[in-house]
């Protein structure tokens, strides 16, 4: 499979994610929060990184990261091995606690929305899968939000809140204004909840973790041109979606042969059968394809099918939670 893109230069803003290998846990407790969070803050200081949010859930974290140095791939690289060894190393394991490399989407440094829509994406993780009511975000540990309503004096210096405030429309950092993004973001957990978001803000976070750009078609050129002058061929860029659909299709073969099915199968089960969830999920979280794509090769009809078995794989039912496990380990 093609490796992802990683676009470089000082000042970028990037919408990063990675998932624990085999999608299983990694935060079991408080400690490996903790722990999780004291390298995050010694990266920064080290790279000069700013984090602007970060969230964590049981299997996968989400940050929202600034580069002012353009040193990306360093940072990470230093990140993620010094967390899995220092994680591996209080557990007692070893091998590797991530499933691949970490996902990076570029965001839009012309157009504002994009940050503020990726910030409540990473604060709202929580509410989305449903692991907090309305009204207490603020009550979720393992994430930046709770911060968002302290005094800079008891955050940490690597976290930086004023863009975020900035983009959601309010001035400053003073406590009227900390509560002011309390309001916010309770008003924006409703919308999840109650599924109220507008078509445009339900488009975006149904490609919130796909392709490796955040932005208009102005800025994704723009960054299409900085590869290019970083030495990637124009028909390596095109052919990367190619190269993503066979591997997942390979994977979809050997679900096949998992579940004795036939391609032929398919279009007689139910558009909702489990295990097309559980297929469908599986591609969709570890390959950047098109939700259209898994629909129309695994015959589930309307999108929004698909986007239900992302949930589905994430938290499936204990008999599928079974199945999870044995799919994975009989795909190696």
């Amino acid at each position: 499979m093609a490796r992802a893109l990683r676009v470089e230069y000082p000042g970028a803003r990037y919408h990063l994610m990675c998932r624990g290998n085999q999608s299983r846990d990694i935060f079991q407790a408080q400690e490996d929060a903790d722990l999780f969070v004291r390298c995050l803050g010694e990266m920064c200081v080290r790279n000069g990184a700013v984090v602007h949010a970060w969230c964590l859930m049981s299997n996968h974290y989400h940050l929202l990261l600034e580069t002012p140095q353009g040193n990306l791939v360093d940072a990470m690289k230093w990140f993620q091995g010094t967390f899995t060894q220092r994680y591996n190393a209080r557990h007692q394991l070893w091998g590797h606690l991530f499933q691949g490399r970490y996902k990076a989407k570029i965001i839009d440094d012309s157009d504002s929305s994009y940050f503020r829509i990726v910030s409540e994406y990473i604060h709202l993780n929580p509410a989305d899968a449903g692991v907090v009511k309305p009204g207490h975000l603020i009550d979720y540990p393992w994430s930046s939000c709770p911060l968002y309503l302290k005094p800079p004096s008891k955050r940490p210096d690597w976290l930086e809140v004023l863009n975020v405030l900035n983009a959601c429309g309010i001035p400053n950092d003073s406590l009227t204004s900390r509560r002011a993004y309390a309001t916010y973001m309770d008003l924006r957990h409703q919308s999840v909840v109650l599924d109220k978001l507008s078509p445009e803000e339900n488009a975006a976070w149904q490609h919130m973790e796909r392709g490796w750009v955040h932005g208009g078609k102005v800025f994704r050129d723009r960054m299409r041109d900085s590869l290019l002058e970083q030495g990637k061929k124009s028909e390596e860029l095109e052919q990367k979606r190619d190269l993503s659909e066979a591997a997942a299709t390979e994977v979809l073969n050997v679900c096949l042969r998992y579940f004795k099915l036939e391609v032929s199968d398919l279009p007689c089960l139910a558009k909702s059968d489990p295990r097309k969830l559980l297929i469908a999920g599986l591609l969709r979280y570890h390959y950047p394809v098109r939700v259209q794509w898994v629909s129309e090769k695994l015959a589930m009809g309307h999108f929004t099918t698909v986007s239900r078995a992302m949930k589905f794989y994430d938290d499936p039912e204990d008999v599928w939670a079974k199945e999870k496990e044995c799919i994975l380990k009989f795909i190696g």
